[in-house]
């Protein structure tokens, strides 16, 4: 198992490499409205996802990181935005990293996918689906949101802190919870720690 991970960690290597010697930021606004739907993929780079102070818009702010000057201008970007879906990509070589901070009304449905990053989803109320191959998932879960089905799994790492019951495995670890509530949450990382906070009613 310690050559498969140390496999894995060399095959991302390029992705996960970058450093600040040159680096761009760029942000872009659009109308959103609350209990939407929005989708993001990333092929390396560090996403947080939080409530936006405007609940009628979604914004995302990207700084692109990279040891070589031109990465910047060789990262492409496909934003399919409407009143209630939105589609975000990122291309990027395997030289450099893409930081995402993406704002979204609270009750919004998530969808992402990172191949090598840590993820932070923090405030959101509606359905999160997460995914990355290698790096740490974090949730803040507002207080008093409730899940009808929690799944989440990584193959080496560990779940800490999850009120929804005891993770299982002896390698790696997973949770399956049922519940009565509106949604659905569910993370899956390959290599990486999952972990939850509540976050508190003064917030």
């Amino acid at each position: 198992m310690t050559a498969r991970i140390a496999i894995l960690f060399l095959a991302l290597a390029p992705v996960c490499s970058a450093n600040s010697n040159y680096s761009e930021t760029k942000t872009q606004t659009w109308t959103f409205a609350p209990g939407g739907h929005v989708e993001l993929r990333l092929k390396g780079g560090d996403v947080h996802v939080v409530p936006a102070a405007d609940s009628s818009h979604i914004s995302i702010r990207y700084k692109m990181e990279s040891d070589h000057a031109n990465f910047a201008s060789k990262v492409r970007t496909e934003f399919d935005v409407t009143s209630s879906n939105a589609d975000l990509r990122f291309k990027s070589p395997n030289d450099g990293s893409v930081d995402v901070e993406l704002k979204v009304p609270a009750e919004t449905s998530v969808y992402i996918r990172v191949k090598a990053g840590d993820l932070t989803v923090s405030g959101i109320e509606g359905d999160q689906d997460i995914q990355t191959i290698a790096g740490d998932i974090f949730f803040e879960l507002p207080t008093g949101v409730k899940f009808y089905r929690v799944d989440a799994s990584t193959r080496v790492g560990d779940i800490d802190d999850s009120p929804f019951g005891k993770p299982k495995g002896w390698l790696g670890a997973r949770i399956h919870f049922l519940g009565d509530g509106k949604y659905r949450l569910h993370a899956h990382t390959l290599a990486g720690d999952i972990r939850f906070a509540t976050l508190s009613a003064s917030r």
